[in-house]
């Protein structure tokens, strides 16, 4: 995806009242999902998309952009998060991250979106949960610290024997298991959305 296209978009749709949630470019396809600002509770409709795809049918025809076809709708259930004002709207929701790195040997996490106390402002923490087999709700939290172990006996000067301590990666994935939140900031993370909640 282009970044100038994305910031033309950006810039086309703020004016109108809009926000713009993500941009797609496939094939010739451009796809954009808008959204009203966090302070209007209101939902976008048929008549938003329609306006917004008007606009940016005459912007690109002004920036001489070549595409196929241009598609405008919400965002969805499964919302994309890209800015720490996304983050701090959905609050208390559930998500889902993709780190840049792996962390105990894992990229994809999924919990309830907090924020991280004592942290700067962009610093966020996702609190885990897992099924247990008693069908109970296990929580863990995921640390990238190691934690000792005990290796061989090391002899002393005057005969006696003293335990030495190392650590390693396998150490640090077992202290992640023990406990219950992943905490991150948005440099850490290459993609974010909100996890669709069915109702029934």
């Amino acid at each position: 995806m282009s970044v100038s296209l994305f910031q033309l978009v950006e810039q086309s749709v703020e004016p109108l009242g809009y926000e713009l949630v993500d941009l797609e470019l496939a094939g010739g396809i451009v796809r954009v999902f808008i959204d009203w600002p966090a302070q209007k509770q209101s939902r976008i409709t048929i008549e938003d998309c329609e306006l917004v795809s008007r606009q940016l049918s005459q912007v690109m025809l002004v920036e001489d952009i070549d595409y196929k076809r241009l598609e405008v709708s919400s965002p969805g259930v499964d919302r994309r998060l890209r800015r720490a004002s996304d983050f701090e709207r959905f609050l208390g929701h559930r998500i889902s991250v993709r780190l840049r790195l792996p962390l105990g040997g894992r990229r994809n996490w999924e919990g309830e979106l907090a924020r991280a106390e004592g942290k700067p402002v962009d610093d966020w923490m996702l609190i885990l949960s897992e099924a247990s087999d008693s069908g109970k709700t296990a929580r863990r939290r995921v640390s990238t610290k190691s934690k000792p172990k005990q290796g061989k006996k090391k002899p002393q000067h005057d005969g006696r024997q003293e335990t030495g301590s190392e650590s390693g990666p396998e150490q640090g994935i077992e202290q992640q298991a023990s406990l219950n939140v992943l905490n991150f900031s948005l440099n850490d993370i290459e993609r974010a959305h909100l996890v669709p909640q069915l109702v029934f």
